[in-house]
């Protein structure tokens, strides 16, 4: 399919003065169309914590991350006002498209660090399973940019279960990973939980110098501690705070 579509050759005309003219009205309703759909990705773009607060953290945005991996000109973004729960986010919390890395097309996909930390919402999963799907017909690499805090716990009933929920995400690795398809993690920051299933499922990962994962156990309760991470003088304060509760 692909090669098909890289040397199709070009087909139809210019439109006619007379059929321009004729046709004046549609131009101006598509241009309206067109000029709501920029002003809502605007917002999906601006959602959340600002650009200039995640690079005082000497971190890169999900949008800045995109445009250093992808050659220019051939970023292609698709789903980016997708938002099949109406999250009062307004987002899905994955960006996602067709682009180039160093000369090879790749279906790319990473968490919007921006919004909760990269965090699972509702409706994120079945906008991972176009993704999936894409990568499979297509017969392409899948790459992540995995920036991501986990659920989001007060709404996790909402996609966490289901045959289209969030672990679907893990059997489509599967099954890609069986039909030789690559899938390629980027993992920044810090994963906890979710976040952590979906930095290691993939086939290869290359992970920051400053990212950590954590799928459980004392990776999760150093979120806890203001040292930001788990030592044992941690681990002896929750003991000695446990002592005092009866099985």
């Amino acid at each position: 399919m692909r090669p098909y579509f890289e040397k199709m050759p070009d087909f139809g005309r210019g439109l006619s003065e007379g059929q321009k003219k004729s046709n004046k009205e549609n131009v101006t309703q598509i241009k309206e169309v067109e000029t709501q759909v920029k002003a809502e990705i605007e917002k999906v773009k601006n959602a959340g914590m600002s650009t200039e607060k995640i690079n005082e953290r000497g971190e890169m945005t999900v949008w800045q991350r995109l445009a250093y991996l992808i050659d220019p000109g051939t970023w292609c973004p698709l789903h980016t006002i997708f938002n099949p729960a109406n999250n009062s986010e307004g987002t899905t919390n994955v960006i996602d498209g067709l682009g180039k890395i160093s000369g090879k097309w790749a279906v790319i996909i990473g968490f919007d660090n921006k919004v909760m930390a990269g965090a699972w919402l509702p409706g994120q999963s079945e906008n991972i399973l176009r993704v999936t799907d894409l990568a499979k017909r297509l017969n392409l690499p899948l790459v992540w940019l995995v920036n991501c805090s986990g659920v989001k716990l007060p709404e996790q009933e909402k996609f966490y279960a289901g045959r289209r929920g969030g672990g679907t995400t893990f059997f489509r690795h599967a099954e890609l990973e069986i039909m030789g398809i690559p899938i390629l993690a980027a993992i920044y920051g810090t994963n906890p939980a979710g976040g952590g299933y979906q930095s290691i499922s993939p086939t290869v990962m290359f992970a920051h110098k400053n990212c950590n994962i954590a799928v459980g156990g004392g990776g999760i309760l150093s979120g806890m501690s203001p040292k930001g991470h788990f030592d044992l003088e941690g681990a002896e304060m929750l003991i000695s705070a446990a002592k005092q509760f009866k099985a």
